[in-house]
C-alpha cells in the first residue's frame, strides 16, 4: 500500500458507511412512504365506501321527500273535499233554520190570529150576558 492508498481509504470507508446510513434512511423513508400511500388508499376507499352509503342515503332521504310530498298533495286534496263536504252541509243547515224560523213565524202569526178571536169570541160572549 501507498502512502496516498492509506491517507484516501479512511475517507472512503467514511464516505462508503455515509452513503450506506443514507441509503437505509431512504430506503426507511420509502418503505414509510410507501405505508403512508397504502393508508391513504384505504382510507380513500373507506371515504369511497361511505359515499356509496351517503349517496344511497341521500336518495332514501329523496324517495322519502317524493312519498312525503305526495302525502301532503293527498292531504290538501282530502282537506278541500272536507272543506267543500263542510259548506255544503252548512248551506244545508242554513236553509233548514230559514225554513224553522218561517214555521216559527206562521205558527206566531196562527197564535195572533188566535188570541184576537178569542178575545172577539169573550167579547161577543160577555156582550151577550
Amino acid at each position: 500500500m501507498n502512502n496516498d492508498e492509506m491517507s484516501t481509504t479512511p475517507t472512503i470507508e467514511t464516505l462508503l458507511s455515509r452513503l450506506n446510513e443514507w441509503g437505509e434512511r431512504f430506503t426507511n423513508e420509502l418503505k414509510d412512504l410507501k405505508a403512508g400511500q397504502q393508508e391513504l388508499g384505504n382510507g380513500l376507499g373507506e371515504v369511497r365506501t361511505g359515499l356509496g352509503e351517503v349517496r344511497t342515503d341521500v336518495g332514501e332521504v329523496r324517495t322519502g321527500l317524493g312519498e312525503v310530498r305526495t302525502g301532503l298533495s293527498d292531504l290538501r286534496k282530502g282537506q278541500e273535499e272536507l272543506r267543500n263536504d263542510l259548506n255544503a252541509g252548512l248551506r244545508r243547515v242554513e236553509r233548514k233554520i230559514e225554513i224553522l224560523n218561517d214555521n216559527i213565524l206562521t205558527v206566531n202569526a196562527d197564535i195572533r190570529d188566535l188570541e184576537i178571536r178569542t178575545e172577539k169570541l169573550e167579547a161577543e160572549s160577555l156582550t151577550k150576558n
